[in-house]
């Protein structure tokens, strides 16, 4: 049986100068599936070599930059630096895998924080930046390159990301292969980082978790297979179905034209074909308009799982950001099923969802009704997740039930979800600000006719105003609140006709402002795309003022002509020259000086 596996799967273990993965030349004997991939790959089988290059240690926290060996490919060793650190505390703690995004590297900050909070945890620099300590030893892949290209990685092998099957010098296999995917060498990086959790005293090698952000987020959805795991938590990425366009024929929202291998990609690399092996508990931890994991795919993602134990938590109107009640869930999700502590976390929001008459009824029943702190349902008609305007929908309650009812059109999708906001029982310390809410979302309810045409957008009752500021900011996001942002002008109630002119009324209270507008088409289809517009203004003077702001008056980044309908998102920034600083438009009081936007006739 061994023999067989060994055989199927080719992962042949790096023993007296053996690579770790001996090269297939026969396609017949390719892995068929995620399970037969790493069903003979052992992870603790080599040993780590573990080379710790400096230590750092107050009376909290001890954090050491080490590198470990990922394994032996191609003839040389790939090794891994990392950031590990565990809370003085005498005794073992439960431990987490910590892998960063594109782009990203690994942080000894983020790592000290996450140890003051209870946890042992490794935070691997897998991409191999320059860590901000300015070591000079670092990750170094060897003959290999998982990496993301010269740009963030000084020994680069390839020009950028690899993102196909196909074999190149730098590759485990001569034909195409799924071991030929860079996300396997990453993976491995993962599981060779929980095998030194597990190898450390002051770690409960039965108390391992893993989580990452963005493509960390897609390094722990194929990691989370691993029996080790007791809890996952990945951060916005690691969805399954990037192969799969979003409905209505939105052309470019797939990455099914990068694969010469579609069917290969998706039955040993997609995570679609992971979620169903995943036993563990997850947490998945987003945005609701994140472009890397987009948000019908978590929710078809969560429904492979073998089990219920699984939540999502999004922070609404934002893409690819997490907010601090995002950040709150990953401390309790870790602190539940990693620590001692008894720790309760409302379950996934019940809800029902039916169409009668042209008219959709939805309704939520949240747990927890004691600690809820607000609920809201959002529904939107567009089926390009990246870009939807997510509308606030009117709810009533009846007992412990919100219900709202939502008009249906033939020809259009319904997108609809609840968003439960729960107090905790305590204010919690983030490694950026802290959180006295931490948030969990209802299942997904989705109607998608046969037949979609989204030219039946333009027959929806429309209206002119963007935002009056009588719901506060609820329909914007808002990084540090000096900003906002929003989709807005992709929901098809607002009237968008290229005759319209963008309209502002401000009240400068007799001070100095400088208004600063800022759209982009990022994310629509490739033929909407227009690329970054900008404007700037001045605005002074006593009272109320309308500013009007022409399609023509924006500066184009590619030289191209504004149209409203091509905007997904709108971003205002008001600057008072008289206190030298952005105005917080996320505070109530001052929607008394940016009072409304709409887009009116022009004069």
């Amino acid at each position: 049986m061994i023999k067989s596996a060994l055989l199927l799967c080719c992962l042949t273990l790096s023993l007296h100068g053996k690579d770790t993965l001996a090269p297939i030349t026969d396609s017949a004997k390719l892995p068929k599936s995620a399970m037969e991939l790493w069903q003979a790959y052992d992870p603790q089988a080599e040993p780590l070599e573990v080379k710790i290059i400096k230590e750092w240690k107050t009376d909290e926290v001890t954090t050491r930059y080490l590198t470990y060996k990922v394994g032996r490919f191609k003839g040389a060793n790939s090794r891994v630096s990392a950031y590990y650190s565990f809370p003085n505390k005498p005794g073992k703690h439960p431990a987490f895998v910590w892998t960063h995004g594109g782009g990203q590297r690994a942080e000894k900050n983020r790592s000290i924080y996450f140890a003051k909070q209870g946890f042992a945890n490794i935070d691997i620099n897998w991409l191999g930046r320059p860590v901000k300590e300015d070591m000079e030893i670092n990750t170094d892949w060897g003959k290999v390159d998982p990496t993301q290209g010269p740009k963030f990685y000084s020994k680069a092998l390839r020009k950028g990301w690899k993102v196909n099957l196909q074999p190149d010098e730098f590759s485990i296999d001569p034909i195409p292969s799924p071991r030929n995917s860079n996300w396997i060498l990453l993976s491995m990086a993962g599981r060779r980082a929980i095998t030194f959790l597990q190898d450390q005293p002051q770690v409960k090698a039965d108390r391992i978790g893993f989580t990452g952000f963005s493509m960390g987020g897609m390094i722990t959805a194929l990691t989370a297979i691993d029996p080790r795991l007791k809890a996952v938590a990945p951060f916005v990425g690691g969805t399954g179905f990037k192969e799969v366009d979003f409905p209505g024929g939105i052309v470019g929202s797939s990455k099914r034209q990068q694969f010469q291998n579609l069917e290969m990609y998706q039955k040993v690399i997609d995570p679609q074909s992971y979620w169903p092996h995943v036993e563990c508990p997850v947490a998945f931890i987003t945005s609701s308009n994140d472009f890397h994991s987009t948000f019908e795919r978590i929710y078809r993602s969560m429904d492979l799982l073998p089990h219920d134990d699984w939540r999502v938590s999004s922070n609404v109107h934002y893409n690819h950001q997490v907010g601090p009640e995002g950040w709150a869930v990953l401390n309790l999700w870790f602190r539940k099923y990693l620590g001692d502590e008894e720790i309760v976390i409302p379950e996934t929001p019940p809800s029902n969802f039916s169409l009668e008459n042209g008219i959709a009824t939805f309704s939520v029943s949240p747990k927890a009704i004691n600690r809820l702190a607000e609920i809201k349902i959002y529904y939107s008609y567009d089926p390009n997740s990246r870009t939807r305007f997510w509308h606030h929908a009117d709810a009533k309650k009846s007992e412990n039930t919100w219900i709202t009812e939502i008009p249906v059109y033939s020809k259009l999708p319904l997108y609809v979800f609840g968003h439960c906001t729960y107090h905790l029982d305590q204010k919690m310390t983030l490694q950026v600000g802290s959180s006295t809410t931490f948030s969990i979302n209802s299942k997904q309810a989705i109607h998608e006719p046969e037949n979609i045409d989204l030219n039946e957008m333009s027959k929806l009752a429309k209206s002119g105003l963007i935002e009056d500021f009588s719901n506060g900011s609820a329909d914007w996001a808002s990084r540090n609140g000096e900003s906002l942002t929003t989709y807005k002008l992709q929901s098809p109630m607002i009237k968008r006709s290229n005759d319209k002119a963008l309209a502002f009324t401000i009240d400068p209270q007799g001070r100095d402002h400088t208004l600063r507008l800022r759209l982009g088409s990022s994310f629509l289809s490739r033929e909407n795309n227009l690329g970054t517009f900008t404007y700037n203004t001045q605005v002074n003077g006593k009272g109320p003022q309308q500013i009007l702001v022409n399609r023509k008056d924006f500066k184009s980044e590619k030289n191209l002509e504004l149209e409203w309908a091509k905007v997904s998102t709108f971003n205002v920034t008001l600057v008072d020259h008289t206190k030298r600083k952005a105005i917080r438009l996320t505070d109530p009081e001052t929607h008394s000086i940016l009072k409304r936007i709409e887009l009116i006739d022009r004069p």
